[in-house]
Parts: C-alpha cells; sequence; structure tokens
C-alpha cells in the first residue's frame, strides 16, 4: 500500500469526519413489507422478478396480493431508501416462534440481497447507508420489525435485534398485548381483529411494565421506539416515559387528528412533543390510512370548498396532499415552541437546521390494505380528456412502489415542498446515530 505523505495524513483526518457526516437527501420508505408471505403464506413472494414478457397485472386494490416486485424497487427514484418491516403472526403466543419468523424474514432479505448485489444492498448503520447512497446507485434497504409481541423480553433480546441491524420495532400492532393497547380504528376490520381489546374499558388500556421494559431495552440496545398502531392512552404513556428518560419518539405511520380524528391521529400537542424531545413524525401513503374522518370544522371547511371547486378528489393522493401540507404548516408555524426560542421562525434556519423538523413518510405496500385510487378515469373522480396525456399515477392510483416517483414529481408540479420529506432521510440516519451513540453496553 502507497503511504502517504504528512501533509496528505493531515488533509485526510481533518477533511474525513465531514465526508462521513455527509447529508444526505433522499426519499426513504420507512416501512415496506417485503417478507410478508412468510408469516402469510398467501401473499406472492416478495423480492422476486418478474418476466418483461409476463408482468402482474396492476391496480391500486392490492389488499392481499404482492407488489413488492424487485423489478419495481430497483433504480426507485422515488424509495432509494426502502426499509422493510419484519411481520410477526398476530396471535403468535410461542417467543420461540416469534423471534424464528422474523429471523426467517431478515435473513430471506439478506439473501436476496446477497443474490443480487449489483442492484441491491443491505445497510446495518447510518455510515453505510451514507456510504451506499454517495458510492453507489443501488438500491439499499434496513430492517425493521412492526409488532414486539412476544419479541422483547429482556435486555439479551433487545441486543439480538440489534445485532441483525435492526433499526427500530414498532413496539404494538394490531392487537393489544403484553406491551400495551392497540388502536382501535373506525372500521370493522380492526374491531373483530382486536375483539379482546375493544372489550376492554379504554382508561385500562394503557402501556404495561412489560411495555416500559421494552422501550428501555431497546434504547439500551440502540434501537428506535416507534409509536405508531398504540392507543392513545397507550401513546401517552409511551411518550412519557421517554420524555423523562431522554429516549427520543417516532411515528412512522400514523395521521393527523384534525383531520384524522381516530385513535391512530397524533394530536398537535403530540406533534409538539415528539419535536421537543428529538423525534420527528413520518405520514402514511395507504388510502384508507389518510382517509378523513370526522376533521375538525377548519379542515373539513378547506375540503368541502376544495370539493365545490373539484380540486378534491376524496381516496386519491389529494388525502395525502392535504394531510402533508397540514402536519408542514403546523411544524413550521410552531417552531419557536418547539425549540422554546421565542425569537425562533422556520424562515430563518439553514437547511441544516431544517432537518430537525423533518416529515418521513411510510408507503407500507404489501401492508394488508390499498393504495390511493387514481383521480381520473372509470375509477377516479374526473373524466379522461382526449387532448391531454396522462401518467399512471393519474389512472392507475399508487398500483405498485414504481410509481412512487410519478407520485412525487406530480405533487412537485402542483407546488408541493417536498424538502422536508427528502430531509427526513437524514434526520432518520442522525437519530439512529443517537441510538446507537447512547447505547448502554453491559461490562
Amino acid at each position: 500500500m502507497r503511504k502517504l505523505s504528512l501533509p496528505l495524513l493531515l488533509i485526510y483526518f481533518i477533511l474525513l469526519p465531514s465526508v462521513q457526516a455527509q447529508e444526505i437527501r433522499e426519499f426513504m420508505d420507512l416501512q415496506s413489507h417485503m417478507t410478508v408471505h412468510i408469516p402469510y403464506p398467501f401473499f406472492g413472494k416478495g423480492l422476486t422478478y418478474f418476466s418483461d414478457e409476463k408482468p402482474p397485472p396492476v391496480n391500486y386494490k392490492h389488499t392481499f396480493r404482492n407488489v413488492n416486485h424487485a423489478n419495481f424497487l430497483e433504480h426507485n427514484q422515488g424509495a432509494r431508501i426502502i426499509i422493510n418491516g419484519a411481520l410477526s403472526k398476530e396471535w403468535v403466543t410461542s417467543k420461540k416462534k416469534a423471534r424464528r419468523m422474523i429471523v426467517e424474514q431478515i435473513e430471506y432479505v439478506n439473501e436476496f440481497i446477497k443474490s443480487h448485489s449489483d442492484q441491491f444492498a443491505l445497510a446495518k448503520t447510518p455510515q453505510e447507508v451514507r456510504d451506499l447512497v454517495h458510492n453507489t446507485n443501488k438500491t439499499i434497504v434496513i430492517h425493521s420489525i412492526e409488532g414486539g409481541r412476544r419479541l422483547i423480553n429482556s435486555q439479551e433480546d433487545a441486543d439480538f435485534w440489534a445485532s441483525q441491524g435492526v433499526a427500530y420495532i414498532t413496539l404494538v400492532h394490531l392487537l393489544d398485548d403484553e406491551n400495551g393497547a392497540s388502536a382501535i380504528t373506525p372500521g370493522l376490520m380492526t374491531r373483530l381483529m382486536n375483539l379482546k381489546g375493544g372489550l376492554r374499558k379504554e382508561k385500562n388500556r394503557r402501556l404495561s411494565e412489560h411495555g416500559k421494559d421494552a422501550i428501555q431495552y431497546l434504547a439500551n440496545a440502540g434501537v428506535m421506539i416507534d409509536l405508531t398502531h398504540m392507543s392513545e392512552l397507550t401513546r401517552q404513556d409511551a411518550l412519557d416515559y421517554m420524555i423523562e428518560h431522554q429516549i427520543p419518539p417516532i411515528t412512522t405511520h400514523d395521521a393527523f387528528k384534525p383531520i384524522q380524528n381516530n385513535s391512530r391521529g397524533l394530536s398537535p400537542e403530540d406533534i409538539i412533543r415528539i419535536y421537543q424531545h428529538n423525534g420527528f413524525v413520518a405520514l402514511p401513503l395507504s388510502g384508507r390510512a389518510i382517509k378523513p374522518y370526522k376533521s375538525l370544522a377548519p379542515y373539513q371547511n378547506l375540503l368541502d370548498s376544495l370539493s365545490q371547486v373539484d380540486c378534491y378528489c376524496e381516496g386519491s393522493v389529494d388525502d395525502y396532499k392535504i394531510t402533508y401540507q397540514a402536519v408542514k404548516q403546523f411544524i413550521e408555524g410552531n417552531v419557536a415552541r418547539i425549540a422554546q426560542d421565542s425569537s425562533l421562525v422556520f424562515e430563518a434556519l439553514d437547511d441544516r437546521q431544517k432537518v430537525k423538523y423533518s416529515i418521513g413518510f411510510q408507503t407500507d405496500f404489501n401492508g394488508w390494505l390499498s393504495h390511493n385510487r387514481p383521480r381520473y378515469g372509470k375509477e377516479g373522480c374526473y373524466e379522461m380528456a382526449e387532448d391531454r396525456t396522462y401518467e399512471d399515477i393519474e389512472t392507475k392510483g399508487l398500483a405498485h412502489p414504481g410509481l412512487l416517483n410519478e407520485h412525487w414529481n406530480l405533487l412537485l408540479r402542483e407546488g408541493v415542498d417536498l424538502e422536508p420529506i427528502k430531509r427526513s432521510s437524514e434526520k432518520f440516519l442522525q437519530l439512529w446515530q443517537y441510538f446507537l451513540d447512547h447505547r448502554k453496553v453491559e461490562n
């Protein structure tokens, strides 16, 4: 190996920290499900290639059908970084079975990436993500787990998931469990699925002592804790505990209560508390999850006025657009309160400072749901004009991950500021690094 001269060595070590910390601005999907066929075999296998001669049918109504084909995920400018959410079965009772099922999904992804390393790469640390973004054009995959049921029973368990490269765990999923209570949203499906939880008095549906221990174990191991899917009281308890113990909270795909007025909606006060304590929120792109429900008067009036002039198509990209802009306006209008500095205004911040106020997104592809319907055509709100050319996102809706770039470009053309979304990848890496730097390792 050729030796460097002393001046070159000095330059190298001076520049190295800035190179390592070079900020990124990428579209990062905070959760998709590439391995749902392992716990639920009726799904077609994710992360497989289809033949160009025989492509799969595409439709935004894909509740129980795989859409995470590798063809759609490679070179995807609309989601350069994808966090795969491994899922356990909701009714699993065995700790060994729960761990085995998650490990099988992690290994499935790892093996696929090994076999297709020319197009895909696995990142197990924030620095690996940065290196891959700046030095390759590969699609980057990170591990997460959605649902902590039977998975975090000791510090050893949390350390094990950290060793697998798991960046975060969504502590509670669709059923009440040993960690706490799950949100019961409007509609029959969640009520039937979580029937036992729905029969309990709401005041008793709280974060358990086991849940508090799990949060602490994960933080000790350097794994982030996602509060998505929690019932309102469980979420409040979790926020109280994390704030008291200086553990930054995140939510990867809950909604905004003033517009989605149900138990999955984050209140303005929730959002203030999350950002005050170094966390951040992300919004889902999936149609049902972001559908307005009993919206507060100012937002309902906005929806009504937009509908009257044919500028709002319910169930389309418009639901995400309106919710995202409302959350963005709320956060940026409250930076002084979040930073506890009355002189602070968002416009005066530089780009690095604005990272703190990022807003992420989560697609939830293969997550037992459909996505946004089209605006135009027989399944949309408006008829198609003969003299106009339409993109697939406008006529098919968000039918598969390959349309994400069209989704973002459509919003850009309509004047939506996407910088908070692109900054969220940097925020995520900074927060992940914070957790890793504050691990509590036993001697």
